[in-house]
Parts: C-alpha cells; structure tokens; sequence
C-alpha cells in the first residue's frame, strides 16, 4: 500500500523566493492571508484542494510537484517504468479534510492523469480551475459536482466531462465514503 505523500512547505517558500516573490505577493495572488501562507510553508498547516491548486498555479508548477519525491521509498522498490505505477508506488496525498488522492499515473507523464479520489462523509472543496479537460466517474456513492455553476448529482457509475478553466468544485452527498477516477489532461496535480 502507498505511503502518504508530504506536502514540502519548504519547495514553495525556495521557489517563491526563486521567482522574487514576497510572502505578501504570492499570498494575495493565491487569495490567503500571509500568515496561514506562512504556516503551509512551515509545514504547519494543510491547504485545502483550491489553495493548492492556486498556489501550483500562481508558481507555475504541478501540484505533484509541491509534494515530496516518495515513489519506491515504500516498499524499497525504485519505479521501473514510467508506465506503470503498482500499488505501492502510488502518489498518495491526504488533504486536512479527510479527502484522499491517489496518482495512479507515472509522474513523468504530462498529458494525462488519472486519480483515484476517496471522499470521507460530507466533505466537499472550494471551487478551483486550471487548464485542460476532466472527466470523473463515480465508483461508489453520490457526489455533487459543480461546473460553471451548473449542478450535477453523479452516482455510481455516473461520469462527467468538462473544461477544467471552468470553475468546478464537488462534495460527497453520502452518508458513507465515495470514491471516483478523475481524468485530467494535461496533467496539473
């Protein structure tokens, strides 16, 4: 089973520095205050999905690439290919509300991934976008997904595409766990 990926605070803090950005700067342009920036880049505090997309945005890089570089730590296997990902070398991200992303796509490919999403009782996210297309099929439970202010309600085996630029966002509508594939291209996570 994968491991947890980290979020590394300290790769924001190098590469706002890098591009010449003050914490202000970046923290207006994510739309956050500077002290809960602060905090993620100390690696005290989780960002929620829409703040990190925003920051990856704002930085011009992938969400993946705010992560730390885990893959084969696990299981001491290193990645033999970049098509395959096994189970134990999956890109595991846990968000503070529970959510969890699994990379089921080698991080080297940039034109597609695909997700794995498990969505704990009532949580949702914040509206985000980014570029590029997405489709999402429901594999249990019932979620509602947003697209440009238009509401889908999507159960099992239910899928929905749509331009990523426009915003998006989705909840968990069952009492229980969902789960959904996500398929985005180009790759942004």
């Amino acid at each position: 089973m994968a491991g947890t990926t980290h979020l590394q605070g300290a790769r924001i803090r190098s590469l706002r520095k890098l591009k010449g950005m003050t914490l202000m700067q970046l923290s207006q342009k994510v739309g956050i205050s500077h002290g809960y920036l602060s905090q993620i880049e100390r690696g005290i505090s989780q960002p929620s999905i829409g703040s990190l997309v925003d920051i990856a945005q704002a930085l011009g890089v992938t969400m993946q690439w705010l992560f730390s570089d885990t893959q084969g730590e696990h299981d001491g296997s290193t990645l033999k290919s970049d098509k395959l990902v096994t189970q134990a070398q999956r890109v595991k991200i846990e968000y503070q509300d529970g959510i969890v992303d699994q990379l089921l796509t080698p991080r080297s490919n940039n034109q597609l991934e695909v997700i794995h999403a498990s969505y704990p009782p009532g949580t949702s996210s914040e509206p985000y976008s980014h570029k590029g297309h997405e489709a999402v099929l429901v594999l249990s439970g019932k979620m509602e997904v947003v697209v440009a202010g238009e509401r889908f309600v999507l159960e099992e085996g239910d899928c929905l595409s749509f331009t990523s630029n426009e915003p998006h966002s989705h909840a968990n509508l069952c009492e229980g766990f969902s789960t959904a594939l996500w398929f985005i291209t180009p790759a942004s996570f």
